[in-house]
Parts: C-alpha cells; sequence; structure tokens
C-alpha cells in the first residue's frame, strides 16, 4: 500500500485538450507553418480533486478489515474503496491539472485549405482547415476567419506504473474538434484573434484493483464492478490571443477557456467529470 497516496499526486501527467495556436488563416498553397507550444490547464475541480484524493488514499492505508478466506492477508471494504476510485477516475478523464506541449507542421495544398498534423509527449492528431473569408496572402492585412476540424488522441498514461500496488490499467481519450478563428493581422508585424470551439470526447478505461474488496456477501472480489469502461465528455469554450513577430515568424500567447460536462458510473455509484478549465499557453511559429 506504499504507492496509494500517489494515486492523484502522481497523475498530473495527463495530457490536456489542446489549444488552438491559430490566427485566423489557413496556410498559403505550398507553403509549410513550423511550430512549438505549451499550454498548462487549471480545472475549477482541481483543488477538490487533489485534496480529496490525497486524503482519502491516506485514510484507506489504515481501513484495512480480515479477509473471509486465506486468499489474503488484507482486504477492504466497498464503502472504503469507492472514493479513492472515484477520485482516480476523475483525475484521468477531467484532466483538473493538466498540459499540453506539442511540435505541429501545416501544409497548404490547396487556395484557402491546409492540413496539420501535432506531435507531444502524450498527444498526437492532425486536423483540416479551411479559410471562410478574407485574404489569403501572408502579406496583405485585414479580418480573416477560418474552420478547423481536427482529430486528437490524448493518453493519460498508465495507471499501473504510477499506482504499483494499487491500481494498474490505462486510460486514453480521443477528442473530435471543431473550430472557428476570426482575425485581425496589422501589416506583417501582429495578429489579434478570438473564436468558439467545440470538442466531443470519446474515452476508454481499463482499471483493475490490486487489492481484494470485501462486498455485503462477504466474498472477496478482484473485480472492478459496476464501473463504466468507456463513455464521453463534451467541451464547449473560446479562444483569445495575439502574436507579434515579423514577415514570417511569431510568439504567439492564448487564453483557452472549456467548459467540461460528462458523467460515469464508478462502482455503483454515478459520479461527475464536469469542471471549467482555464488554459494558457504560449507557441512559437515560423511560415516559409
Amino acid at each position: 500500500m506504499r504507492s496509494l497516496p500517489l494515486l492523484v499526486l502522481l497523475a498530473t501527467g495527463c495530457a490536456a485538450p489542446g489549444f488552438v495556436g491559430q490566427v485566423g488563416r489557413v496556410t498559403p498553397v505550398k507553403d509549410v507553418r513550423l511550430g512549438l507550444g505549451a499550454g498548462y490547464q487549471v480545472n475549477t475541480s482541481a483543488a477538490a480533486v487533489v485534496l480529496d484524493g490525497r486524503d482519502l488514499a491516506r485514510q484507506l492505508s489504515g481501513k484495512s478489515v480480515a479477509c473471509p478466506d486465506l486468499a489474503a492477508q488484507d482486504c477492504w471494504t466497498l464503502a472504503d474503496v469507492r472514493p479513492v476510485v472515484r477520485a482516480g477516475m476523475r483525475f484521468a478523464l477531467a484532466a483538473p491539472l493538466s498540459a499540453n506541449t506539442s511540435l505541429s507542421g501545416r501544409y497548404g495544398y490547396a487556395d484557402g485549405l491546409d492540413v496539420g498534423l501535432r506531435f507531444g509527449p502524450d498527444n498526437k492528431g492532425l486536423d483540416l482547415g479551411w479559410q471562410a473569408f478574407g485574404p489569403r496572402d501572408a502579406a496583405v492585412e485585414g479580418w480573416a476567419g477560418s474552420l478547423f476540424a481536427g482529430w486528437t488522441k490524448r493518453d493519460m498514461g498508465t495507471l499501473g506504473a504510477i499506482i504499483e500496488d494499487v491500481l494498474q490499467g490505462s486510460a486514453s481519450l480521443d477528442d473530435y474538434s471543431l473550430t472557428f478563428v476570426a482575425g485581425r493581422q496589422f501589416r506583417q508585424v501582429a495578429h489579434v484573434y478570438l473564436g468558439g470551439r467545440y470538442i466531443y470526447s470519446r474515452w476508454k478505461v481499463q482499471v483493475l484493483p490490486d487489492l481484494p474488496i470485501v462486498y455485503d456477501g462477504a466474498a472477496s472480489q478482484r473485480a472492478l464492478l459496476g464501473t463504466d469502461p468507456s463513455g464521453s465528455l463534451h467541451h464547449v469554450g473560446a479562444v483569445l490571443g495575439a502574436a507579434v513577430g515579423w514577415r514570417s515568424v511569431f510568439l504567439g500567447a492564448e487564453l483557452n477557456l472549456l467548459q467540461t460536462f460528462g458523467r460515469a458510473e464508478v462502482l455503483f455509484e454515478e459520479v461527475s467529470l464536469s469542471g471549467f478549465g482555464v488554459m494558457p499557453a504560449v507557441y512559437l511559429y515560423g511560415q516559409f
């Protein structure tokens, strides 16, 4: 049980939903855009999840009971285990404290159309961009707006590698996003932009407890029954940002706001995975 307090404290390696990093224009035809950026998200549920998970894990360490058989020396009751597993699920799926770092590349393959790839330590994805209005020449200033549709896979890490004595398994999410960004270019030195986004996430979790649980029937059970193995989350939000530079190279900063909605059943109880996330991000890109 020595790793039990790490249930929440070390689960912060989760990947957050990606930042936008788009100024409202797609990449011009046959041009290439290369970028590097990072964002860090704090969710409104962060403090509660961290404190509750830490305290519950510590309490559970001293709540073992005698097993009804000789298969194990110590057992735990369902009532004691449930809040700890619930905290772990909320941390893995709602990502109250999480980061997103990625390298990106975009290519303009047609007039007003481009394609992009992203890759980071815990995420990878692709998207298509379509410029709905505004100048498409990078040297021309003015307002422009673009729509981006994409897919991203986020890796939540292996819980068993973090919590060796309690849980072992994995969790991952697939994000399907639709983002619209409108921005104003000032000469070739600055951009300001804002937009809205929607993300639909499908999650899968495989979690098996590494400790026997005593149910009401006085039986030892290792299967995590009554817990959803998959589900969905909805994210709705806005982005506001600016970038400064000269001609081809720009340094940008943006603020992403995301409201998450979702629920899951954990050991026969429904758990809310909802929360409001704030993600500041910075990025650097060059377009050639």
